[in-house]
């Protein structure tokens, strides 16, 4: 592609800012044990009630903590043993489940609605980062059980909905099982042409449960909203180590929005979709490979290309992200033999969107926003794709790390209904 500028890297933009570098990458102290972590790290968002612990409590939360630093003797290694770490997480929420249980047969809706949703904010941290060992699926499989208890309680509610995988190809090392998705559909009367429709790619260690409150700016805002899981998290059938397989998921999902349009109400020619962090990635390949088919697309704190640079690969595990985000990673691309991180590290650049070609492609309208101080995945790809092709718009928030926020969140819901204010797009599905 000509006159196309080009971003050097490395050094990375935080390798040149960060307060502390360890073998050339920023380090977190937070790394260095779980009273750390939990200080420095997760407890100011826990009480705030924001991610990772959305709709959590953080009195729920201390006790777990210092079981975890008790048990390991608050050695961080333990964070790395997902088997072990999640075992002070089941009595809590068991515990909040059955006082759930007991307000709802109370009649006391919202305090069961509460005890639900903090219960399954439980089950979630349990599994964190992502359901890979046994006990991290029986806390997904779990925490899934409880979020839907809570769910019909919701306004408007989140309404289980499989999605047939209609693209599928086992060949290629898919599932031939359904998608299965979260629906929340507006309340009040429908608009002359239908519900604009947002389409909810999930990230690396938050799926289709962990959501409320965005989903419920979408809704409000008069989104018909689903939501589903990205290969290799969650219960997404699409192959982790094929870089192909978003494509095939999504067509299945964009087929069924089509196919239930008159049912539902859904306005064809108003598809957005919003990609947050790992899901980022597979938004921004998707603003590509089906820019035909929707509207606009967020793709938020995600990666293209220098996110699989291996030294980067290598230094994750030190950076912003709160542990085990290369193992993570490895994991969520299909590496889960011996040594999955070594193997992911040499193996990565198939993913790249920019060396298949993807971001050559023509895109729909797209919002490319993130953080300049970001570790998780560096700025410099958000950059790679905002200066490549037109109909894109490149916000890097200043002194904000991975994701943009604070503030971000408010940025783009004004840009997505901005987008759908505009008239029809040309590549609307018809």
């Amino acid at each position: 592609m000509s006159n196309v500028t080009q971003i050097a890297v490395p050094p990375y933009h935080v390798q040149t800012t960060a307060a502390e570098l360890r073998d050339g990458f920023p380090y977190f102290s937070y790394h260095e044990s779980v009273s750390k972590l939990w200080a420095e790290k997760w407890r100011p968002p826990c009480s705030r009630g924001i991610y990772p612990f959305t709709d959590g409590n953080v009195l729920d939360f201390d006790p777990i903590f210092a079981e975890l630093v008790r048990m390991s003797e608050d050695r961080s290694d333990i964070l790395y043993k997902p088997d072990e770490y999640a075992k002070p997480f089941f009595p809590v929420a068991e515990n909040l489940v059955m006082l759930a249980e007991q307000a709802e047969a109370q009649g006391d809706i919202a305090k069961a609605k509460d005890f639900f949703l903090r219960a399954a904010a439980v089950y979630r941290m349990a599994r964190f980062p992502v359901n890979r060992s046994e006990v991290s699926q029986l806390a997904w499989a779990k925490g899934k059980e409880t979020y839907v208890k809570a769910a019909k309680y919701l306004s408007p509610p989140s309404v289980a909905l499989e999605v047939p995988f209609s693209h599928a190809d086992s060949s290629a090392g898919d599932q031939e099982v359904a998608i299965q998705t979260y629906l929340r559909m507006p309340l009040g009367e429908k608009p002359e042409k239908g519900w604009p429709v947002l389409l909810f790619l999930c990230g690396l260690d938050a799926y289709r449960t962990d959501h409320t409150p965005r989903t419920q700016m979408h809704v409000d805002r008069g989104f018909a909203t689903l939501s589903f899981e990205i290969p290799g998290t969650g219960d997404c059938p699409a192959a982790p180590n094929d870089p192909n397989s978003p494509d095939r998921l999504m067509s299945s999902i964009l087929d069924w929005v089509s196919a239930h349009a008159i049912e539902y109400g859904f306005d064809l020619a108003k598809i957005v979709a919003r990609g947050i962090s790992t899901g980022g990635y597979y938004a921004m390949r998707l603003a590509h490979t089906h820019a035909d088919r929707l509207l606009a697309v967020v793709a938020q704190g995600g990666g293209c290309h220098s996110m699989f640079d291996p030294a980067w690969i290598h230094a994750s595990n030190q950076m912003e992200y709160p542990f085990a985000l290369a193992d993570a990673l490895a994991y969520k691309f299909g590496y889960r033999d011996a040594d999955p991180v070594r193997a992911y590290a040499a193996e990565a650049k198939k993913f790249s969107l920019l060396d298949s070609g993807v971001l050559d492609r023509p895109s729909c309208k797209l919002l490319i926003l993130d953080g300049m101080e970001d570790s998780i995945f560096p700025i410099e790809d958000n950059f790679l794709v905002g200066m490549r092709g037109e109909k894109k718009d490149l916000i890097a928030r200043g002194n904000r790390q991975h994701m943009g926020n604070p503030g971000a969140e408010d940025i783009l819901y004004g840009w997505i209904d901005d987008a759908i204010a505009e008239p029809a797009s040309p590549y609307a599905m018809t």
